[in-house]
């Protein structure tokens, strides 16, 4: 939401704060709805009560933590605290991909382009990366 000009900061600010809290938000305003509509809003509340980083330390296997440059929903700083929490974990930052792991150029609107194209394929040092690592496994 960092993006967002500063109303809508706030009242994402508030909902978020609502639902982080595990309370469901009735009025939601419409310029928001596609984010916060009821029927998605249980699934945010389920999410706030899992830490990442507690989950992933539990994990007894390989890891392969991926990201891309250029997502623009989940930053890198997330693949960091990950990597962090587990530092025994692979971890692959993948120049100029987004977060539907498609080449994305650094102009935001071309990036968001990729997301309703299927004839955009996946990032292509995303599949060696993936094969690279469960072959590391054998």
């Amino acid at each position: 939401m960092a993006a967002q000009p500063e109303f809508i900061q706030k009242i994402s600010g508030t909902i978020l704060d609502s639902l982080e809290a595990g309370k469901i938000i009735a009025e939601v305003p419409p310029m928001l709805y596609a984010l916060f509509r009821p029927s998605v809003q249980p699934y945010l509340i389920s999410w706030f009560a899992v830490n990442p980083q507690e989950e992933i330390q539990k994990l007894k296997i390989p890891i392969l933590i991926i990201q891309g440059t250029q997502d623009i929903q989940v930053g890198t700083k997330e693949s960091e605290l990950l990597h962090s929490a587990k530092p025994d974990a692979s971890k692959i930052l993948i120049n100029g991909m987004n977060h539907i792991l498609k080449s994305a150029g650094l102009e935001h609107s071309k990036n968001i382009a990729t997301y309703n194209d299927p004839n955009i394929a996946i990032d292509s040092q995303l599949i060696i990366e993936i094969a690279h690592f469960v072959n590391s496994l054998q």
